[in-house]
């Protein structure tokens, strides 16, 4: 039976006892087989049956002992989606990569949402996996940069382009 090993960044222990409660709910999960939680490093690593226990369980576990696992929510910009397909290939893509909990791709927006455990998986992951399937992540915007900002000057440059492209011919 293969395992796999998770760390799980854990918030709110503050001593021994959370530390008991927690490994605790963990191993009542089906499929785990050790649990250890790092009060010093606010940690629970779990080994488990991915066949049997996934990580949201693991996650539900330590919320339902009442600590909370550290999640992070990133949204991308996704260019060449088209139809409900691509929108369907990406999520399925994205939901490949340990680590991510939930992956929403909208077409209309051309943004993908993930959630994910930051200490297993991060946005170069997701950047591989949505090219893996032939789609690109376009260029984060920069701190203070509004996204509709960098889209309009986006469209501006295309439309600027393609003026120069009609006078030419």
């Amino acid at each position: 039976m293969p395992t796999k090993t998770l760390t799980l960044p854990v918030q709110g222990m503050h001593c021994a006892s959370c530390v008991n409660t927690i490994e605790r709910n963990l191993k009542k999960v089906q499929g785990v087989q050790t649990a250890t939680a790092n009060l010093a490093a606010e940690r629970a690593t779990v080994t488990f049956d991915p066949a049997v226990a996934r990580p949201a369980d693991l996650i539900a576990a330590v919320e339902r002992a009442g600590y909370q696992a550290a999640v992070e929510k990133v949204t991308l910009p996704i260019a060449g989606m088209t139809c409900a397909s691509c929108v369907n290939t990406i999520e399925r893509a994205l939901k490949k990569v340990d680590g991510v909990l939930t992956a929403n791709a909208n077409l209309a927006a051309e943004r993908a949402t993930i959630e994910f455990i930051p200490t297993v998986t991060g946005l170069a992951d997701f950047k591989r996996a949505v090219a893996d399937v032939g789609y690109e992540v376009r260029e984060m915007p920069a701190e203070g940069e509004a996204v509709e900002d960098r889209e309009r000057e986006a469209r501006r440059r295309e439309a600027n382009t393609l003026r120069l492209k009609f006078v030419v011919s």
